[in-house]
Order: C-alpha cells, then sequence, then structure tokens
C-alpha cells in the first residue's frame, strides 16, 4: 500500500506530464510567455524558501559541511536579506555577473532585476546606458566595484588606472632567409652571411 506521500508524489508527475503535454500542443504565444512567468515567479519563491531555510539551520548551528549543495553562499546572502532571489534566477548562467551584482546594494540589485539600463562611462567623457547582461567583460569590472555601482567619476578613474597598466610590447621582428644573397633579413634590414659571422665572432670574444 503506498504511503501518503507517494501518492501525492504520483499525482504531482501525473500533473506535470499532463502540463507539459498541453505546452507542446499550445499555438498561442501569449499563452506560453504568461505560463513562463508564471514558472519563473514559483521559481524566485522557491529561491526564497530556499534563503530562509538555510538561515535557519545557520541559527540552529547546523554543519553544512554534511551537505554538497551549490550555490550556498547565494542562498545565504538571500536568507540574510542581502540578495534578491530575482538576481539568482536572472543571472544563473551568467557566474561572474552574478557574483558582482550579488554583493551591490539592494537597491542596485533592484534596479538591475526590474530591466532598467545602467550608465558606462566612455573615454572622453560620453556614456552610454547598457543592461548589464549585454555588458563585456571589462564593462562589468569597470561597472561593479567590490560592493557598489561605480559612479561616473569612479569609473572614468577605473578607465585611467586601467589605460595607465596597459603598456605597449616590442613586436619582434620577423627574420628570413634570403639565399640568394647569402644573408638574412630582419624586418626590413638585410645582413649578409659575412657580417652576420663577424658579429657572432665578436660576442663570441672574451
Amino acid at each position: 500500500m503506498k504511503t501518503k506521500a507517494a501518492q501525492s508524489e504520483l499525482i504531482e508527475t501525473v500533473d506535470t506530464d499532463i502540463a507539459i503535454a498541453r505546452i507542446e500542443s499550445e499555438e498561442d504565444v501569449q499563452s506560453l510567455i504568461g505560463e513562463m512567468k508564471e514558472c519563473l515567479t514559483v521559481t524566485v519563491d522557491a529561491i526564497r524558501r530556499l534563503g530562509a531555510i538555510v538561515r535557519r539551520l545557520e541559527e540552529l548551528k547546523f554543519d553544512f559541511s554534511e551537505l554538497r549543495i551549490p550555490n550556498m553562499d547565494y542562498f545565504r546572502k538571500i536568507g540574510h536579506g542581502r540578495m534578491l532571489p530575482e538576481v539568482f534566477v536572472s543571472l544563473a548562467g551568467k557566474p561572474n555577473l552574478l557574483r558582482k551584482v550579488s554583493n551591490v546594494m539592494i537597491q542596485e540589485q533592484q534596479h538591475i532585476v526590474d530591466g532598467k539600463p545602467v550608465k558606462v562611462m566612455l573615454r572622453g567623457g560620453d556614456f552610454m546606458l547598457a543592461a548589464p547582461s549585454d555588458m563585456t567583460f571589462d564593462q562589468i569590472r569597470q561597472v561593479f566595484a567590490a560592493d557598489h555601482i561605480r559612479n561616473d567619476s569612479e569609473q572614468a578613474a577605473w578607465l585611467i588606472d586601467r589605460d595607465q597598466k596597459v603598456t605597449p610590447t616590442a613586436t619582434a621582428s620577423p627574420v628570413m632567409l634570403d639565399r640568394k644573397r647569402h644573408g638574412i633579413v630582419v624586418g626590413d634590414t638585410f645582413i649578409s652571411a659575412t657580417d652576420l659571422a663577424g658579429y657572432l665572432g665578436s660576442l663570441a670574444e672574451r
């Protein structure tokens, strides 16, 4: 005889299969988009509950080393109110950006999950507006400090500091054999075999 838990699980599985079958035959795009939003809401609620569970287990002095759950640091932040669950849901596929956004202030996190663009300063004092998910790796580093979104002057200073750290590297000139003239060509300079032998001889002298 099946337990109530097993029966409940069986019912949920059947309901899920029916829902998936219905989705696979759905032709109304707006209906599918609406259902997608409902699923995301459920996911956000689930992540919020995970955060609350982690926080309560901490209060009970639970040893988390017994569990191998990924993203535990994010669930801990969510449980303590330092991170919005919507951030985790929307940026889970962008680990570098997720790490950056999870450390900024809640108001700034809300700005991002609301889909509002962020100012990205450009060289010369101009700027552009961009969604963090569309930013390049360097733009993410520029915009996001350790615990906040950099303002205009902070970003300008970051750009100047970065430019000062970038030093041009010397490009080695290619060396080619010139068999017709019996020598080598370094860049635009021809060196005969005789001259080359003399240079090498000079190096060997003590």
